[in-house]
């Protein structure tokens, strides 16, 4: 069987939590014939789509072993066209050098199960509220029903979270829609570059002393400082896990934070309020307190990106590479819009502003300087020391750091 082609169209996304929309690769691909009733006609009604779009990065789990890991965060299968097209199972493949290496079966159940879940989230307005998960509107546009996994016109099939892990490299993701076409068998395919591989540029930890990583690549981490409640939220960096990590300090405890490179201050906020509210009470239960943070996350959401990252300071550092550290004490910014700064100088305090129920930083590293809808990009900094791990490698989630 041979796919006859596939163009892809990429737009640039990625950075802290936040930033530039996200482009979403448009792929067209002919039909391949797969049994003796294929439809020799091509098909453009329907497409395959990626978030993010221009590529996928792996993560490193196991730095000596060469073992990685990788996050394909949404994909859908759109028809745009008024002929039926049943989805009958999604394969996933990784290749490397045009060779298949991995490859994950999703079959019927499986496609009905994603379309419920992808339909119950459209339903909430999930799709809506945390458009930065799904790349705005490039992977889901306003008018396409999520349903399936039999799909009439403007409607799509919404495939979340896959994650895998491998030993050796990986060049490309391929994925496959097999089904039915007005009752004959067809098969779409769309492939998505994959790049194991760190940030351009050098970066240090911007923070000094032990931090807990309680969020990191590739499961979507979080850095808490001893003693303290994680605030990792899954909602946090879709795109690439690969770029997204937080720090918390005791609450005792104002640390100063650092400019990770030499850069260029290009957005911010310094006046946002932190709000000791958003802490657990001592009568409230776990179930109660997680209903109460879910509706306040949904009003800050409503409000825009800052009501979310709460005050931080935005870096350019060159090569399409931008740092976001969110979360800062009111007032605490001591930088300017335009200021040129210097590896290691102190941009501003650790805080609680914005989505955040305790002291901690949100930092992030990405292509482009949209606080939401952007792309994460790995990097391993360069003066930290994992105590316990057998060699130096990259931050995983639970790690204890050193920053020297």
């Amino acid at each position: 069987m041979a796919v006859v082609h596939c163009e892809s169209e990429a737009c640039s996304f990625r950075i802290p939590t936040f930033m530039k929309p996200f482009c979403i690769a448009l792929f067209t691909v002919e039909l391949a014939q797969f049994s003796a009733g294929a439809d020799p006609r091509p098909s453009s009604d329907v497409e395959i789509r990626f978030c993010p779009a221009a590529r996928v990065h792996t993560y490193p789990l196991e730095s000596q072993r060469d073992i990685h890991s990788l996050l394909l965060q949404n994909m859908a299968v759109i028809n745009h066209g008024s002929t039926l097209f049943k989805i009958g199972g999604i394969d996933l493949e990784l290749l490397q050098a045009g060779q298949v290496v991995d490859s994950r079966k999703l079959d019927s159940a499986a496609a009905q199960r994603f379309a419920e879940r992808g339909a119950k989230t459209q339903g909430a307005g999930m799709i809506e509220a945390v458009a930065f998960q799904f790349c705005g509107t490039d992977l889901i546009a306003p008018d396409v029903k999520v349903t399936g996994p039999s799909l009439e016109k403007d409607q799509a099939l919404l495939i979340t979270s896959q994650v895998f892990a491998f030993s050796g490299k990986r060049d490309t993701l391929r994925a496959w829609a097999r089904g039915s076409l007005d009752g004959r068998a067809h098969e779409i395919a769309a492939t998505l570059p994959i790049r194991s591989e760190f940030a351009k540029n050098s970066y240090i930890f911007p923070l000094r002393g032990v931090w807990y990583a309680g969020v990191e690549p590739p499961c979507i981490p979080d850095i808490d400082g001893p003693f303290q409640k994680s605030s990792a939220s899954t909602s946090e960096r879709p795109a690439e896990m690969a770029a997204v990590s937080k720090a918390m300090a005791p609450a005792s405890k104002i640390t100063s934070l650092l400019a990770v490179a030499d850069g260029r201050v290009v957005s911010l906020a310094n006046d946002e309020p932190e709000d000791a509210g958003a802490m657990q009470r001592p009568d409230e239960t776990n179930e109660a307190y997680a209903t109460r943070l879910r509706q306040g996350q949904s009003e800050r959401l409503a409000r825009g990106a800052v009501a979310v990252s709460g005050n931080f300071v935005m870096l350019d550092h060159g090569q399409n590479e931008f740092s976001m550290s969110a979360h800062l004490q009111p007032g605490s910014v001591r930088v300017k819009v335009g200021n040129q700064v210097k590896t290691g100088d102190v941009i501003g305090k650790l805080g609680s502003s914005g989505n955040s129920t305790e002291p901690h930083l949100h930092f992030q590293l990405s292509d482009t300087p949209d606080p939401l809808l952007s792309a994460g990009l790995p990097l391993n900094f360069t003066n930290v020391i994992i105590p316990w791990a057998d060699a130096p490698r990259p931050i995983q989630s639970g790690d204890v750091v050193v920053a020297k």
